[in-house]
């Protein structure tokens, strides 16, 4: 895989999105990128490996919610996303909080516009999570 610039594929991305560029900061591709989001959880891009993450933490209390609500989250999951490696978004426990998580397929990660597809949908997903897991 060629050398990803990952902070300005993820500026490009925001920008294609709409975002205004003075609202974006300094991006440090060294680093997890946060995105801050309001009345959902932050979204956060990370490599390695070389390969390219997007997840976000749910909440400590979404593990027990998680039980009860199974069902409902294992067929959204089923249902395939068509940006992650696989075909699947995945769930997991990351510091005592389930996190949704996506490994981006690398068809998505060669410009902004594409990535921008990628971010958005990602989000897509994680305001039905939030709002399964709030209920």
């Amino acid at each position: 895989m060629q050398h990803l610039d990952i902070a300005e594929l993820v500026r490009s991305a925001l920008e294609v999105s709409g975002c205004d560029p003075s609202l974006i900061g300094g991006i440090d591709s060294h680093s997890t990128i946060v995105l801050d989001l309001f009345a959902l959880p932050s979204i956060c891009i990370s490599v390695k490996d070389d390969d390219v993450w997007i997840w976000a933490q749910l909440g400590a209390d979404s593990m027990v919610v998680l039980q009860q609500r199974a069902y409902e989250i294992l067929m959204t999951i089923m249902e395939g996303c068509h940006f992650a490696r696989g075909g699947q978004l995945l769930l997991g426990e990351q510091n005592g909080e389930l996190t949704l998580k996506a490994l981006v397929h690398p068809d998505f990660l060669s410009d902004g516009e594409k990535f921008s597809t990628a971010l958005n949908g990602f989000y897509n997903y994680l305001e039905v999570f939030s709002r399964s897991l709030m209920r």
